[in-house]
């Protein structure tokens, strides 16, 4: 599939952070790039990318979406105060969700979300 000029900036946008951008930081951060861009077109893009698995939307305390160019299997962390989002890797192996599903399910994947308070936002609060 050819990717757009704009899809292929986002891809590599997301693929050069950590952090995790909202499709509108996405957005304020390439408008520059490309004075033509929209914020549907920014959207659109995400979600195709989500679709082809290139991207993971990630949905935290039902608020703005995430967007993570990072596919492999790790879990992440919320901070409550700046709605942040970081990347944590430890094991949670689909052992131990089969073992405690019952027969009725199978596990096929996992997201996991720990939320909580980074330490930028303690720091901020004893300052």
């Amino acid at each position: 599939m050819n990717f757009s000029k704009q899809r292929e900036s986002i891809l590599e946008y997301l693929r050069g952070t950590k952090e995790h951008p909202t499709a509108e930081r996405i957005y304020s951060d390439l408008k520059q790039d490309f004075p033509k861009l929209s914020l549907a077109t920014v959207y659109r893009n995400c979600n195709q990318l989500c679709e082809m698995g290139k991207v993971v939307r990630l949905t935290t305390n039902g608020k703005t979406d995430h967007f993570d160019a990072d596919t492999s299997d790790h879990q992440h962390f919320v901070c409550t105060e700046c709605d942040g989002v970081y990347d944590l890797f430890f094991a949670l192996p689909k052992k131990i969700l089969d073992e405690n599903l019952d027969d009725e399910f199978q596990a096929d994947f996992y997201q996991l979300y720990v939320y909580g308070t980074c330490r930028a936002c303690r720091k901020s609060k004893t300052a």
